[in-house]
């Protein structure tokens, strides 16, 4: 249960501590007193998201703090899988700065605002002055039948085939736009693979081809020098071999007699057996080089065809070109592949399918088992609130296509008049009639799912007299097995409650704040009468007030 509520600086509310008691709790005041602001401090301690609109003073941060009893309420797994202390007072904090930034605590322990939904989800049930035009949305009259039903499990089941389901086939059709993309490429892929194959370029290829050019085309400057050399060096009587031979047979004699004629010598015949080693050598590289004018148109040829390759791929070797051809061929191997994955997916796809097929039909099933007791219950508890000749009928439509809820479409179908055909709620129930069938709906859900806690706001709009003292009562039985805050203006609500809480306006420094107050015997018959009689509180109403009192 909510034991306590403190609220500052939020709205018109300076600062604010209300202490509630397990059972029925209710809040009057008169309107615009700030009642249904205590609603908004509530959602948004529950993660509702907020800004620095919400702070009445600007300069200072707000803050809204909740103490909660979870005795006997199965929270500690929800603490263990958020690594959260786990503790029998729960206290929920969340605070917002004049920058508008939101800071949530679980018992000082700082979390996001998705735990705090997650805690809401088990905790408590705010229903707002407008929650009851949801009732018309046919999303929301589907989430009726699932909590009627029971069904978290199954939802739970299907849920994550569904996602399951809606991934893969995401990831499918990626692949079979990839697909369609790479049939496009893969003609141009293959044509340049091709190419680069069937002129089969080798390493360092261009620069061997080069060097080879340039040899060739000075062939015959080549062999012509080379002869010359030759010839300079042995080939006629004033050649430079023969010069030197002349040269060693004159020093010969001289050996003998003089050292240095002989080092001379000596000297002389080392150059004549270098020069003679460079002339035969001259003369084999002539008789080797010849021009080979096929040859040359070949390597240029090459040449050519291999420099409009690099040209056309940007790039200034063979060795690039190998890369490309490498790359070209991988994308080749890839586009191959994607046949046989979008073959895989395919089937994986269609097995996912059939198992969402059969969570769905599960879950179908299950919403349409429980529309004889839910149509039922509904109009027992209808009956109660003075609807005596209503008829209610739950509509169950497939869908054609698999949607994060199931296959099914509902739509709730009411008559409030005997001999009226039942008509989809928006075109024929008034706003009382709608707020006693919410009432008569959140009644047997909340026995069903067990929250705890169940905040109304004016759910007795559109009623009075006979039938909001039936309100009362539904609200009363209710508050047997959870706690019930209710903000209302009927005195008949307010009369069956355990705890009255008034709220009031005062003005504090030129400025209009909320207060709130805890209403003792005398102060309740008061109040309860100003709500008989309005603002002058007659003798007749304070015994009517008594009355309503006594019924308790």
């Amino acid at each position: 249960m909510l034991s306590k509520l403190t609220v500052e600086n939020y709205a018109l509310i300076k600062q604010l501590e209300i202490d509630f008691s397990n059972g029925f709790n209710v809040i009057t005041g008169e309107t615009g007193a700030g009642k249904s602001i205590i609603v908004g401090a509530m959602s948004m301690l529950f993660g509702q998201r907020a800004d620095a609109n919400v702070l009445m003073d600007t300069t200072k941060k707000c803050v809204i703090e909740g103490t909660f009893n979870i005795a006997g309420i199965s929270l500690q797994p929800l603490f263990e899988e958020h690594d959260l202390d786990y503790d029998q007072t729960l206290i929920i904090r969340r605070e917002i700065t004049p920058q508008g930034k939101s800071r949530a605590f679980v018992n000082d322990t700082p979390v996001n605002l998705s735990i705090l939904k997650m805690f809401a989800e088990k905790l408590i049930d705010i229903h707002s002055q407008h929650h009851s035009l949801l009732l018309n949305e046919s999303s929301f009259q589907l989430n009726l039948v699932d909590q009627f039903a029971s069904n978290q499990q199954l939802l739970a089941a299907y849920a994550k085939s569904y996602l399951q389901y809606v991934e893969t086939k995401k990831r499918l059709e990626i692949l079979i736009a990839s697909e369609q993309q790479s049939k496009n490429d893969r003609d141009y892929f293959a044509f340049l693979f091709d190419e680069i194959s069937e002129l089969n370029p080798q390493p360092n290829e261009e620069e061997l081809l080069e060097k080879e050019m340039n040899f060739l085309t000075h062939a015959e400057s080549i062999k012509s020098v080379m002869y010359q050399v030759n010839s300079q060096l042995s080939d006629h009587d004033f050649a430079v071999l023969n010069q030197l031979a002349d040269l060693k047979t004159l020093l010969q004699p001289l050996q003998s007699v003089h050292s240095l004629s002989a080092e001379l010598k000596s000297r002389i015949d080392s150059c004549y057996i270098e020069l003679k080693d460079i002339s035969t050598e001259a003369a084999s590289i002539a008789d080797d080089v010849s021009f080979d004018s096929n040859r040359l148109q070949e390597v240029t040829l090459r040449l050519d065809a291999l420099n409009k390759l690099f040209l056309k791929h940007r790039v200034a070797t063979a060795d690039e070109i190998l890369t490309i051809a490498h790359d070209l061929d991988e994308k080749l191997l890839a586009i191959s592949s994607l046949d046989l994955e979008i073959e895989k997916l395919t089937k994986s796809l269609a097995n996912i399918e059939e198992s969402l097929n059969k969570d769905a039909q599960s879950l179908s099933s299950s919403r349409k088992k429980c529309l004889p007791s839910m149509e039922k219950e509904i109009v027992d508890v209808l009956v109660q609130l003075g609807m005596q000749n209503c008829e209610i009928i739950v509509q169950i439509t497939p869908k054609s296509n698999f949607s994060i809820n199931g296959v099914d479409d509902v739509q709730i179908l009411f008559s409030a008049n005997k001999g009226q055909q039942p008509r989809p709620l928006e075109k024929v129930a008034s706003g009382g009639e709608i707020s006693r069938l919410m009432l008569a709906v959140k009644s047997l859900i909340h026995t069903r799912n067990l929250i705890p806690i169940a905040i109304f706001d004016e759910i007795d709009t559109g009623v009075s007299g006979d039938v909001a003292a039936k309100v009362a009562n539904i609200l009363a039985k209710m508050s047997a097995s959870m706690q019930i805050i209710a903000i209302s203006h009927l005195p008949q609500i307010a009369a069956k409650a355990d705890t009255h809480l008034w709220v009031y306006k005062e003005i504090e420094d030129d400025k209009t704040k909320s207060n709130i107050k805890s209403l003792n015997t005398t102060e309740r018959i008061n109040e309860i009468a100003q709500m008989i009689s309005g603002e002058k509180i007659t003798p007749a109403a304070i015994e009517t007030a008594k009355a309503l009192l006594s019924e308790i």
